[in-house]
C-alpha cells in the first residue's frame, strides 16, 4: 500500500510542471545553473537524484538533505571547459534528526558562473567599422535555501526557493525567482528511487527594459542500488533529465516537445574511506576519486568533451 502511495505522490509531482508550461518560456535559460556540483556526484556521471548524497543534496535533491547527519559544508570550484568559465559553488546542510519535527533538515546553497571577454563595441563613422570600447564581464549567479521532511516516515520530501541574477553584461541584467522539489523513497532495503523537478514554477527571469523569460521544468527520476561486499561498498545510479523545450537534436533523445539525457554512474568504496568513480554524462565519459578521513572529504572529478577542453572539478567538505 505504502508502494502505490509513493507512486502517486511521484506521479502528481511529475504532472505539475507539464500542466505549469508558459506560452512565453525561453529555450536553455535554466542552462547556466544545469552544469552540476560537487566532485562526488560529477565524477558519477550527474546520476545523483536518487545518492550517494553530501552537502550537495541542497542543489540536486532536496529530500537527500534527511540523508545527512550534523552540520555538514561543502566547497567547489572549477575552470570550467579549460578556462572558459568560473564555476563557484558552496553549501551549509544541517540535518536534525532528534527532532519530532515534519522538517528535519534545512540548507543553503550559492552558485555562479560566469566570466569575462564581452567585448562592447561601438561604430567609427570614418573608418566605417565597429571599434571595440570595452571589455565587460558576465555571470550567473543563484542563491537558495531548501526544507527537508517525511510523510508518514516512508517518503523524503523537500523543497527549493531559489533567488536569481543574471548580469548578461554592459547594462543588462535580470532578476528571477524559481523553486525546486524533490522525493525519495526505498522500495527495496537496497534500491531507493528518486525524483526531482527543477524548476517546478517554470522560474521567472525579467530583464532591464521590461523583457522577461522563464525557465522550463525539468523532471528527473532516479534510481540507486548498492551492495556491500567484506569491507567495499558498490554502488550504481541512473537518473534521467526530461526536458520540455523542444530542442530535439540538443538532446540524446526526443519526441515532439518533450526530450530525454541520461546520466549513469558507479561508485566503489573501500570502508566508506577511500573512493573510486566513473560514470556517464549525457553520453560524455566522467571519472573521478574521492576520500574521506576525520570529517574532512576531498572529491576530484574528471568530466570528458570531445570539442571543448576537459574538466577537473574540485569539492571539498567537512561535518561537524
Amino acid at each position: 500500500m505504502i508502494y502505490y502511495k509513493a507512486m502517486r505522490y511521484l506521479l502528481i509531482i511529475l504532472l505539475i510542471p507539464i500542466l505549469a508550461i508558459p506560452g512565453w518560456t525561453a529555450k536553455y535559460a535554466g542552462e547556466p545553473f544545469s552544469l552540476g556540483v560537487g566532485g562526488r556526484p560529477l565524477a558519477m556521471g550527474g546520476a545523483a537524484i536518487a545518492g550517494p548524497f553530501d552537502a550537495s543534496a541542497v542543489y540536486w535533491n532536496p529530500a537527500g538533505m534527511n540523508y545527512l547527519t550534523g552540520h555538514n559544508l561543502l566547497a567547489m570550484h572549477a575552470e570550467t571547459f579549460g578556462s572558459l568559465l568560473n564555476h563557484d559553488f558552496i553549501a551549509y546542510v544541517r540535518n536534525r534528526r532528534d527532532t519530532a519535527e515534519f522538517i528535519q533538515a534545512y540548507g543553503f546553497y550559492f552558485y555562479y558562473l560566469g566570466g569575462g571577454g564581452i567585448k562592447l563595441t561601438g561604430w567609427d563613422p570614418i573608418r566605417q567599422r565597429p571599434y571595440v570600447v570595452a571589455e565587460a564581464s558576465h555571470g550567473d549567479y543563484l542563491l537558495a535555501g531548501a526544507i527537508s521532511g517525511k510523510i508518514k516516515d516512508k517518503i523524503d520530501v523537500g523543497v527549493t526557493a531559489k533567488i536569481i541574477y543574471r548580469d548578461v553584461g554592459g547594462a543588462v541584467d535580470g532578476w528571477g525567482l524559481t523553486a525546486d522539489v524533490g522525493a525519495l523513497y526505498d522500495i527495496l532495503p537496497k534500491v531507493r528511487l528518486g525524483l526531482a523537478v527543477t524548476d517546478i514554477t517554470s522560474g521567472y527571469i525579467r530583464y532591464t527594459g521590461g523583457y522577461s523569460e522563464s525557465i522550463l521544468p525539468t523532471v528527473r527520476p532516479s534510481l540507486l542500488a548498492h551492495h556491500v561486499i567484506d569491507q567495499f561498498t558498490v554502488r550504481l545510479a541512473m537518473a534521467g533529465d526530461i526536458k520540455f523545450e523542444g530542442i530535439r537534436a540538443a538532446a540524446q533523445f526526443w519526441s515532439g516537445e518533450v526530450s530525454l539525457d541520461t546520466h549513469f554512474g558507479a561508485e566503489v568504496s573501500y570502508r566508506e574511506k577511500v573512493f573510486g568513480r566513473a560514470g556517464f554524462d549525457i553520453g560524455k565519459f566522467t571519472a573521478g576519486v574521492g576520500m574521506d578521513i576525520r570529517r574532512i572529504t576531498l572529491d576530484l572529478a574528471y568530466l570528458h568533451h570531445s570539442q571543448l577542453d576537459e574538466t577537473f572539478r574540485v569539492s571539498a567538505g567537512y561535518r561537524f
